[in-house]
């Protein structure tokens, strides 16, 4: 459950398992992206994560790990199960043109590309598309 997010500002992506296929042969790499502080329910498989403390101003949680939260790791991309199946979720690749934040106004003054930069997202895409598209009983 997202809860809030810092501004925008590069932050360490640690690998979380490094046995899984999804992120094996992956190193540690900073991404100038939108961190996601969020809440967890129910299981999940961490495969990427972060670790954040400070402050999200503009949210309810203004200081982060908000009240209750167990500690400051962040997953940055992590499998869920659902029903008969899983989610793969990766919280990098927010970009920003210079026409994304209209009406709060009229023009961005830069194109942010954030992660879409870094060749590692690029096949942690191309490993996820992978994993999406093989039989459930052919996926790692």
């Amino acid at each position: 459950q997202f809860i809030a997010h810092p501004p925008i500002r590069p932050y360490r992506v640690e690998v979380s398992d490094p046995a899984h296929p999804l992120v094996a042969g992956i190193e540690p790499f900073d991404a100038d992206d939108e961190l996601y502080l969020s809440e967890y329910h129910g299981e999940h498989h961490a495969l990427l994560h972060t670790h954040y403390r400070g402050a999200a101003p503009g949210f309810t949680a203004q200081s982060w790990p908000a009240a209750g939260a167990p500690s400051d790791r962040q997953l940055v991309m992590y499998l869920h199960p659902h029903g008969g199946g899983e989610v793969l979720y990766c919280t990098l690749g927010h970009c920003r043109g210079r026409y994304d934040m209209r009406p709060m106004m009229a023009q961005y003054p830069a194109v942010e590309r954030g992660s879409w930069k870094l060749p590692v997202y690029h096949e942690l895409l191309r490993r996820g598309i992978r994993w999406a598209a093989a039989p459930r009983g052919e996926r790692s």
